[in-house]
């Protein structure tokens, strides 16, 4: 096995990789499709065949895509001691995140383990979901969230970000995640429920890949929960999402009974574990 970066020569088997079981690694697909600025992509081959693929950001993430397992342990050592950046996380399907893990010279600090979860666009009962969510949610407007709506939506995405996704509150930022919120806007699709103007809910992509469109910073306000309004928000984005690609993937804390229990209502099969482990903080 030897890693090296990915070149301009690799990009048509590199594809066809990533491809092979997308709903696992769209974040580093998605990446890699976008020719993301501060991205690298590394293939590990052997007799010509890419086995495996890691995609290492200048923020210090690291997506790998190890499917036929832990592959040469020394060889992702030295492959992550090159890196320009130091690691900061790791994110991925449990087994290939538990590869480099192995490979690093210090344990993670924190590990956060999810359920990955995957619809296929087949398999999407849509006017179905909207009907029922609709009954639900008395008074709820759903529309496409717009560039403009940045102001708007910035308590939801901060109470968000707050809630799942920061490890250390003392190290957030209103204006990171206002930039983070006006990227996304730019950048992925996003719908949001209100009601008399007030956003209670919302729900967006985060990684666009080649065929499969992952799903993230699905949010309802506390006081609003369990009235159906999550439901229709994602009606609304997988919709959109299925207008243009064939499957939705997303993963999900495993200690969020009521999210999961939602997926799977709309849908979504389980695929595995996913995990994402957080080294310095």
């Amino acid at each position: 096995m030897s890693w090296r970066p990915a070149s301009h020569a690799d990009e048509e088997r590199l594809v066809a990789f990533l491809c092979r079981d997308e709903a696992r690694c769209a974040g580093a697909s998605a990446r890699v499709k976008a020719g993301e600025r501060g991205c690298t992509a590394y293939v590990d081959e052997t007799a010509g065949a890419i086995r495996g693929a890691l995609v290492a950001t200048t923020a210090g993430l690291v997506l790998p895509v190890l499917p036929e397992g832990a592959g040469d342990r020394a060889g992702l050592a030295g492959l992550l001691g090159d890196l320009r950046m130091p690691v900061h996380s790791i994110g991925g399907p449990e087994a290939s995140v538990a590869a480099v893990e192995s490979a690093m010279p210090v344990a993670p600090a924190t590990r956060i383990e999810y359920r990955l979860m995957k619809l296929p666009r087949t398999a999407w009962a849509g006017p179905a979901v909207h009907a029922s969510a609709a009954a639900a949610a008395t008074g709820v407007r759903v529309r496409r969230s717009a560039r403009g709506d940045a102001a708007l939506l910035f308590p939801l995405q901060r109470a968000y970000e707050l809630e799942e996704v920061v490890l250390d509150t003392a190290l957030f930022s209103d204006a990171a995640c206002l930039k983070l919120l006006r990227q996304g806007l730019r950048q992925e699709i996003v719908f949001h429920a209100a009601r008399d103007g007030r956003p209670l809910a919302k729900a967006g992509t985060n990684a666009r890949g080649y065929g499969v469109d992952q799903i993230g910073g699905v949010f309802t306000v506390p006081s609003e929960r369990g009235k159906g309004i999550a439901r229709i928000v994602m009606a609304a984005l997988l919709e959109a999402i299925f207008a243009d690609k064939p499957v939705a993937c997303l993963f999900v804390k495993n200690g969020n009974g009521p999210a999961i229990a939602l997926y799977e209502r709309l849908g979504f099969v389980t695929l595995g574990g996913y995990v994402i482990s957080y080294y310095g903080v």
